[in-house]
Order: structure tokens, then sequence, then C-alpha cells
């Protein structure tokens, strides 16, 4: 039979197109065989929090890229160093390190392993220039200025706290946010704030959230990952109303009567878009920021639970004044500006 003309260019298009497909399936497939990527998580991928948000985001680059992905979850510091040359022997050649306080340790084995690329979160620039680093940028500071003014507004007793982890350089940038809030809304607020040691010791963070109750905080920040479930008991036995608000994730079926809102945290995108340039473009090393509004990897969410539509609405004015610039947040990760901090912890 022949075939005229157009049936013959038809036939030759189907034919490029089956080679195309051939090609760039296993170009797709030698780039997940050179490549092997995997995650050092500081506490349990079932927190809900900061480490789930973590491994979901490893998850979806794996798919999205057909990329091998591993992880290692509940990670001391010690054992970093350990862990990460036992991923590097195995040939995994991109690691996210997701927490910052393994990043002293990261800093010498990027020098000693330049053909692995390591993603880190850090919020202050590096200590020197590496050719193998990416550094990603989470701004906590901003989204703590929308909840601070939350908190401002909110508040009955005129007293506002904070329960943070370790007081490092994001956990100071958030203290200096909420108070500058504090200023903006009702200089008239005293803010108080209580750091309990880990991020992760229920027991601690309850006894702290009871010490800010005690002295008529009703309205407290979380700074904690699995400290919230303490900081949440503390508040439901509480002889008065107290509210919360948190971050990462939604947490109002903790305690929905005492929810407010949290600053929600989104890696996928980012995390997709810092591996695709890896894979695709051969990025090594860079700044990436989380920026602040609805639809990029940090805003607050809406709507704000356990207040009034006319105090959402106000806080969404807030926070769409901060993700414009109109309301400009300061950010000072060295030094905390005010004194209202609480050592005493109730049981210690």
């Amino acid at each position: 039979m022949k075939l005229d003309m157009n049936n013959k260019i038809i036939l030759l298009l189907v034919l490029v197109l089956a080679v195309s497909v051939f090609f760039s399936g296993n170009i797709v497939s030698a780039q997940s065989q050179e490549n092997k990527m995997a995650a050092i998580f500081p506490g349990s991928i079932q927190d809900a929090d900061w480490n789930s948000l973590g491994y979901t985001a490893l998850q979806n680059v794996g798919e999205e890229f057909g990329l091998p992905v591993n992880y290692s979850e509940q990670v001391a510091v010690p054992d970093v160093s350990r862990v990460v040359n036992e991923y590097i022997a195995l040939d995994y050649n991109i690691l996210w390190i997701h927490g910052t306080q393994y990043n002293s340790a990261i800093f010498d084995l990027a020098e000693e392993n330049p053909n692995v690329t390591f993603i880190i979160e850090q919020d202050t620039p590096l200590p020197q220039d590496f050719d193998n680093i990416i550094r990603v940028k989470r701004n906590y500071y901003i989204g703590h200025y929308v909840l601070g003014a939350l908190a401002s507004e909110v508040t009955e007793t005129g007293k506002i706290g904070f329960v943070g982890g370790l007081e490092i350089s994001w956990t100071i940038g958030v203290v200096n946010a909420i108070e500058q809030a504090v200023n903006d809304v009702n200089p008239d607020v005293e803010f108080n704030y209580i750091y309990v040691g880990s991020f992760n010791d229920p027991l601690k963070t309850k006894q702290a959230t009871e010490s800010l109750i005690n002295n008529d905080v009703d309205v407290i920040m979380s700074g904690v990952n699995l400290g919230n479930y303490g900081m949440f008991r503390a508040v439901e036995n509480a002889n008065r109303q107290v509210y919360v608000t948190s971050i990462y994730t939604d947490k109002s079926e903790l305690s929905p009567d005492h929810f407010l809102t949290s600053d929600i945290f989104n890696y996928n995108s980012l995390m997709t878009e810092i591996v695709g340039d890896i894979l695709n473009e051969g990025k090594k090393s860079g700044l990436y920021n989380m920026e602040y509004g609805e639809d990029k990897s940090r805003y607050i969410h809406l709507p704000a639970s356990n207040v009034s539509e006319e105090t959402n609405e106000w806080i969404k004015g807030i926070a769409e004044k901060v993700s414009s610039g109109e309301i400009e947040v300061e950010e000072n990760l060295d030094q905390i500006d005010t004194d209202e901090n609480m050592d005493e912890i109730d049981g210690n």
C-alpha cells in the first residue's frame, strides 16, 4: 500500500515523537540513578509539625522528579556527622538538613565533601562562602509580627506571652518582632517570654505555660514542636480563658476552644524549586527565601478561630500590609530588645 505525502509526514512525526519520549524517559531515569536525596530530621515525622512538614516535602520531591529519597528522624546533634557520612558512603549526593542545630557540624562536612550538595536552614549569613551549601532563610520574625499583633488585639488582661525552645537567632528575631507588634498595636500590653531549653519537651513547656498563666497572661504564642502538647494541656486546665497561637501547621484540633491561628509553613513548592534547580541547572549554592504572603511559603491561617468577624478582617489587613511591605517588620536576630522575660518556671 502506497502512502501519500501527508501520511508519510504524519508517520514521520509519530516516529520522532516516539524516539523523543524514549530518550527523555532514559534521561530522567539516568538522572534519578545519578542523584539520591536524604533528609535529616531532629524529631518524629509523625509530630504533625516541623518534622512531618519536612517529610511530606521530601516525599513530594521524590515523586516530582523520580528521585530516590531517604531520611533519618530523631537524630541527636552529636550523631549528625555519623548519619550524614553514612548517607554519603551510600552515594547520596543531595542532603537536606532540616534543623539549624546541626549546622556547625554541616559546615565541616561540606568542606570535606565538595561533591555533595547540602541544603540547610539558617536565618543568618553563613560564616564563610561555600560552593556546595544552599541556604534557606525562613524569616520567622515576619509571621510573628502578625501573631503578636493579633495577641495584642485579643488580650483582655493586657498581658501576652511567648514560649520558645532555645534562644537562637530565629527565636530572638521572633521575640523582637512580637515586641514591635505590641508597640505598634497597643503599647500598654505587657509581653513576657520564656525559653524552656528544648523544642520537644511537653513537661517543661507545660510548666512554662503555667507560669505565664499565673502571671495573668491570656494569649500565648508557641515556638515549640512536641512541646505544644504540654502547652495545650496547661491552657485547658487554666481557671480562666487563655488562647494560643502556633507555627508550621494548623493545630486547632488540639484545643478548639483555645486556639487562635498558626503561622503556616509550606515547604513543598520551595523544596521542589530548590531540588529542580539542583537537578536541572546543576546549582549547588545560593540563598532561597521563604517569602511571606498568601500562596507563598509562609502565611497566617485564616480565618482565625475564637475571634469576631471584625477581628478577622482586621488581622487579615495587617497580614496583607506585612506581605506587601506597607508594614516593615524589623529584622533583629542578634539581641533581644525587650526585658520582659520570665526566667523562673514553676516546678523547676
